[in-house]
């Protein structure tokens, strides 16, 4: 991890982050409120540790997101019903025939099936990750354990940012998609039909990562009217 990630965590502690220039307002203000700051939570203001492939040396993260944590209760409460259901094998007269070694191995399968199912949708929901640094927009998707899609661009290529939030989860838990659609119109190679190839799926604080990135777009085009490319 470069040094500026430590030295900014320090200078949290003390007080506050030093003013930089490619730190926006809006960043400035989710680090100083100290509550976005957990490694296992939905949104992540200078995650301390956090670093990508491709990242620049002096590429700031300035967000690290992924889907808010109740999008899970849905596999979270199947594989609790699921836990259940060798309590009942009784039930069926096919199951209750076998003899009790092979009714043990089918148990033992049957658990080993859900820690498997729980693992894989924990890692997913971990794993599949959107980061705004101060220069790009990285929109990392896996699909299985052994398929992922990363789309990049540039700050300068996104022309407009929204987002929208539908439904009572969305409203009461605060989270949302933001979509961003960059001049390119850039295809997506993903197995989802995502309205744009850079889609914040089910994040918190919709409203405050698309300021984040609306006043990256305005610093970006200070800079190039000024002359100052990065």
């Amino acid at each position: 991890m470069p040094a500026v990630f430590r030295a900014d965590r320090h200078e949290h502690k003390k007080g506050g982050r030093k003013k930089d220039r490619r730190v926006v307002d809006e960043v400035r203000k989710m680090d100083e409120e100290g509550r976005f700051h957990s490694h296992w939570g939905s949104i992540s203001v200078f995650p301390n540790g956090a670093r990508f492939e491709s990242q620049g040396p002096d590429e700031v993260i300035l967000l690290l997101m992924r889907r808010n944590f109740v999008t899970n209760l849905w596999w979270i409460l199947l594989s609790i019903v699921l836990l259940f259901v060798p309590f009942f094998w009784d039930e069926f007269p096919l199951i209750s025939m076998v003899s009790p070694n092979v009714s043990l191995s089918m148990e033992l399968f049957w658990y080993l099936g859900i820690a498997f199912f729980v693992l894989q949708n924990l890692l997913l929901w971990f794993y599949n990750v959107y980061i705004v640094t101060d220069e790009r927009i990285i929109d990392v998707d896996f699909f299985g354990l052994l398929y992922k899609n990363i789309n990049v661009t540039q700050i300068r290529n996104v022309e407009d940012v929204n987002y929208s939030q539908i439904g009572i989860m969305s409203s009461v838990f605060n989270y949302g998609n933001v979509v961003i659609q960059t001049a390119s119109e850039q295809l997506t190679d993903d197995l989802t039909k995502e309205t744009s190839a850079f889609t914040f799926e089910a994040i918190t604080n919709p409203d405050r990562v698309t300021r984040v990135i609306s006043q990256l777009m305005e610093q970006e085009e200070q800079e190039s009217y000024e002359g100052r490319v990065r």
